[in-house]
């Protein structure tokens, strides 16, 4: 069986794709210095570490995970706070 997609390319899809392209053209052309790609990393460390962990059911905020990774505690959170280190 052939998947066939039941869709047709309109003017406003193509001017959208468009658009699409000439951001990514952009973005591709910025200058990535090691400083902000270091602050990249430590970004989407922090957003995954939180998201995953909420996941688990850990009741730690973004913030206060962001203040566990730089050595922060939380009273009566222990279990939350390991979750977070491991």
């Amino acid at each position: 069986m052939v998947f066939t997609p039941n869709f047709q390319i309109t003017a406003a899809l193509t001017k959208l794709l468009m658009d699409i392209e000439a951001s990514r053209q952009a973005v591709s052309s910025l200058p990535i210095t090691v400083p902000v790609l270091t602050s990249l990393r430590e970004s989407a460390r922090l957003i995954s570490t939180h998201y995953s962990t909420q996941i688990e059911g850990n009741r730690l905020t973004q913030k206060q995970v962001e203040d566990v990774l730089h050595g922060g505690t939380f009273p009566n959170r222990e279990r939350d706070e390991r979750e977070v280190k491991d």
